[in-house]
């Protein structure tokens, strides 16, 4: 891929229905100079087979990993797809987060070396879930569900990033960051080992954001700029198993570690070429 190329991640786990709509949403963008790869976490046959047919169809180049489901794995499941990857950035998104048609463009204009963006999320409804079509992703019909009391909450949000950047530089948990709505150059990601495996549960989005602060990266908010529709989870019954949903979050191994760059458990667990 050329210079300043994108690669965007997008996670998933037995969710075919919000997939379908997710991957409308990418296919929708008024850039499509990007490729993709789906970090799966071991999702049932029906829905793999699912996602070899939409990588073939998809109007950019695409592809999934995959590996055998074993409790909440979502850190290993980035961390594998991430070393799948060619760009030069990474654009993370959710399965389950419809992106608005400007999404790539908005992270590509504002990524740069050394740095990460967080933007923000406008969630639905279950019934606003289930009534969303892909005709309405492709005509943009989901970007409405953005009102405009909506909008100011996400840009509070944003301006409180910016307060914080000015007055207290140093406060590492900050900037607010959503998994689903995040991006970072590679050279950065790969110098923190990826995401931390050792979690096993939430706050993988957090740690990596503590650890990209560590490093030394800055940071720019997109709260008022990026935007996704992110799905009622209900959409897909066959993702809310109750072994299938988070634990409590690591709060003791997330908290000693919040001065490490590097993941304990991270890329190097799976590295087996030169990178990046």
């Amino acid at each position: 891929m050329g210079k300043q190329s994108i690669s965007v991640v997008v996670s998933s786990y037995n969710q075919p229905i919000a997939l379908k709509l997710v991957l409308c949403g990418f296919a929708a963008q008024d850039d499509l100079d990007f490729e993709m790869v789906i970090a799966d976490d071991g999702s049932d046959a029906k829905t793999l087979a699912l996602l070899g047919d939409l990588c073939t169809k998809a109007p950019f180049r695409a592809k999934f990993t995959t590996h055998e489901h074993c409790g909440f794995g979502k850190a290993r499941a980035l961390n594998e797809a991430i070393l799948q990857t060619e760009g030069e950035f990474l654009i993370f998104c959710d399965g389950d987060c419809v992106p608005f048609c400007n999404f790539v463009s908005t992270h590509k204009a504002f990524l740069q070396l050394n740095s990460f963006c967080t933007g923000g999320y406008v969630r639905l409804t279950l019934n606003q879930s289930q009534n969303l079509t892909p005709d309405d992703i492709t005509h943009r019909r989901h970007e409405r569900y953005l009102t405009g009391a909506q909008k100011k909450q996400l840009l509070r949000v944003h301006f409180k990033n910016l307060l914080y950047r000015r007055l207290l530089p140093f406060k590492q948990k900050e900037p607010k960051i959503l998994g689903g709505n995040f991006s970072v150059d590679r050279r950065s990601i790969f110098a923190v080992n990826g995401f931390d495996e050792s979690l096993q549960c939430s706050k993988e989005d957090s740690d990596i954001r503590n650890r990209l602060r560590n490093l030394g990266c800055t940071y720019r908010s997109l709260w008022n700029k990026a935007y996704v529709c992110h799905l009622n989870h209900n959409i897909d019954p066959a993702r809310c198993t109750p072994s299938d949903l988070r634990g409590k979050s690591n709060k003791v191994f997330y908290e000693a570690n919040r001065k490490r760059i590097r993941s304990v458990q991270g890329l190097d667990l799976h590295k087996t070429t030169s990178c990046p």
